[in-house]
């Protein structure tokens, strides 16, 4: 059945009169004469069924159904222009669009990003998480986040995450093991290992975490191996074992204390994440807001 609704002028002309207890102040507001908003008044009596407005000596009042018309009415005309409003500021908006690697986007750029949008309302950010190598026939991003791939020609790179390899575990695992005291108490305990499967990336891994501690080669047993940092953390925090990840990407897990750095011996990272952006710079003002930005996030981890 059709929806049958009132006469949107005579509506517009109504709230205008209501809010002004006035025909004479709404029609100059609205450009038409006092007794155009009286006519169009009179149609809405119409259309509801009752009178809407009393006259008193030299004024109009609201009667009980114009007030409750009046508020219903205000409160619709509030939302259409709120709406208006956010889709004129989404129309509006600079985008930037951000490529990034899986598990940087996950742990490190999705918790900060917020902080960006509430600092700079005018700009929206599009974060595409994907491997390191993508179609070269897709849309080249105005920023990407990756671990450095040396020179190549018509990009830039500026270093941006570096870090330290951690031993991480759940505080409800190390609860159920003996104290740990250094890195040696760990070959027997079940370890996550993260085994990348893009050509370039290696797994700096447990053999030399326990080697740079004064281990010597030792190979350890691994219960569990994922492709992608963030998923081992994840598995981490449920307890599933210890995980050996850069550190700027555990900071909120270990500030909750969801996870603990379990021994405190670190070893540098030496696949470090870089932004690279097309050279030449695009030169628009809401890219070098973004990049700015990254650069000072990842400057508070150092």
């Amino acid at each position: 059945m059709a929806q049958i609704l009132p006469p949107l002028p005579a509506l517009r002309a109504f709230e205008s009169a209501a809010r002004h207890l006035s025909f004479a102040r709404a029609g100059g507001e609205l450009g038409v004469t006092p007794g155009a908003i009286s006519h169009q008044v009179k149609q809405l009596e119409e259309w509801v069924g009752g009178q809407l407005f009393k006259r008193e000596a030299n004024r109009v009042v609201l009667s009980e159904t114009g007030r409750i018309l009046a508020n219903k009415v205000n409160e619709i005309f509030g939302q259409i222009i709120s709406a208006g409003a956010a889709a004129r500021s989404a129309e509006n908006k600079s985008v930037v669009h951000v490529r990034c690697q899986h598990s940087v986007a996950a742990k490190w750029l999705a918790p900060r990003v917020s902080e960006f949008l509430d600092s700079n309302p005018d700009v929206a950010v599009a974060v595409q998480a994907g491997p390191q190598r993508w179609n070269a026939a897709e849309k080249v991003p105005d920023l990407s986040i990756y671990y450095g791939r040396g020179s190549v020609p018509g990009y830039r790179e500026a270093l941006l995450l570096s870090g330290r390899l951690i031993a991480v575990a759940s505080p409800e695992l190390i609860s159920k093991l003996p104290p740990l005291m250094a890195p040696a108490d760990l070959l027997n305990r079940p370890l996550i290992e993260v085994s990348f499967n893009e050509p370039g990336w290696y797994d700096q891994g447990w053999e030399a975490w326990f080697a740079a501690a004064g281990l010597g080669h030792v190979v350890p047993s691994k219960s569990l191996s994922f492709s992608l940092l963030h998923l081992a953390i994840e598995a981490c925090i449920a307890g599933a074992g210890f995980a050996l990840v850069p550190d700027f990407l555990v900071e909120r897990e270990l500030a909750c204390e969801h996870l603990v750095d379990v021994c405190s011996f670190t070893l540098p990272n030496t696949q470090p994440y870089y932004l690279i952006e097309p050279d030449p710079k695009s030169g628009r003002r809401e890219v070098e807001l973004f990049k700015n930005w990254l650069l000072e996030q990842a400057t508070r981890h150092k």
